[in-house]
């Protein structure tokens, strides 16, 4: 074999190394690295594209979350800032006055909590006149903190002078913000009161109180002159008394006089059942009821 058929084999065997390297190396090395890459861009692609919708649903996103601030922070309710239970006393006290002042006795149970709330749990007992608790009651459920009543029980109290107490307990949940998931708590007062509220435990027939104050007793008494806005009589005592229209007596008032017949007409409450009287000047029988 001369000397260049031998080199030129020589190089045709380093070139068919240098090719089955190459091959070698592109198709075991780098063309699982080219098909990796190829599989991350595909999934860098469909993450771009979500993050996309994603970035195309912010306006709208943005401006539900807009709507739904302004609506809790409008919202007629609130919850309280902590699980503090001296924040729900603090609150009961300050409702606690003119027509809705009773007073209340504050016992604190438990306290539970889920992931974002709470609730704190008491029993409230007291006394006040009916209209009294009932507006109590109409602040705690009405005003600005989120409370749950339950479990009321009212009974009537018959005092010497009152039929319009009552006691009254309940079971009171109060609410709490445990991640500030609706920001500053707000515990308004909504002042929602009643003037008159009828009291359904009011008794229809009630006992007669004693003259403790010394009025004149209608019954016990005797009509001796009228004149056009005053009588003149003579008490249960035999001591000469003047009245006018609206004047009050025992167990009612004077509520009309009548010149021409010699007449003065009263109006009295005998434990709930209301009777007229009129008495006569110079009548035998003293008086005459209606």
């Amino acid at each position: 074999m001369s000397y260049a058929v031998r080199n030129t084999l020589v190089l045709l065997l380093v070139l068919l190394i240098f090719v089955g390297a190459g091959w070698g190396y592109i198709y075991f090395v780098q063309q699982p690295k080219v098909e990796d890459l190829q599989s991350q861009v595909a999934e860098k692609r469909t993450e771009l594209q979500e993050k996309r919708a994603i970035a195309n649903q912010y306006p709208t996103l943005k401006n539900r979350f807009d709507k739904a601030t302004e609506y809790f922070n409008s919202y007629d309710k609130a919850l309280y800032g902590s699980s503090d239970e001296d924040d729900v006393f603090d609150f009961l006290n300050r409702i606690n006055t003119g027509s809705a002042a009773t007073d209340f006795s504050f016992s604190f149970s438990d306290s539970t909590f889920q992931e974002e709330y709470g609730t704190l749990n008491m029993e409230i007992t007291g006394e006040a006149p009916y209209s009294n608790f009932v507006n109590f009651m109409r602040q705690i459920e009405q005003s600005k903190p989120l409370n749950k009543v339950d479990d009321v029980t009212v009974n009537p109290m018959a005092t010497e002078d009152s039929h319009n107490f009552v006691s009254f307990s309940f079971s009171l949940q109060s609410f709490y913000d445990r991640v500030a998931l609706l920001g500053e708590p707000s515990l308004d007062v909504t002042n929602n009161l009643q003037a008159s509220i009828p009291n359904p435990f009011f008794p229809l027939i009630r006992s007669i109180t004693a003259n403790e104050n010394g009025l004149l007793d209608v019954e016990s008494s005797t009509l001796v002159a009228v004149s056009s806005n005053r009588v003149f009589m003579m008490n249960q005592n035999d001591t000469m008394q003047q009245l006018s229209p609206g004047d009050r007596v025992y167990l009612g008032r004077l509520s009309s006089i009548n010149v021409e017949q010699g007449a003065a007409t009263f109006e009295l409450n005998k434990g709930g059942i209301v009777e007229r009287i009129t008495l006569r000047v110079n009548n035998e029988d003293g008086n005459q009821s209606n």
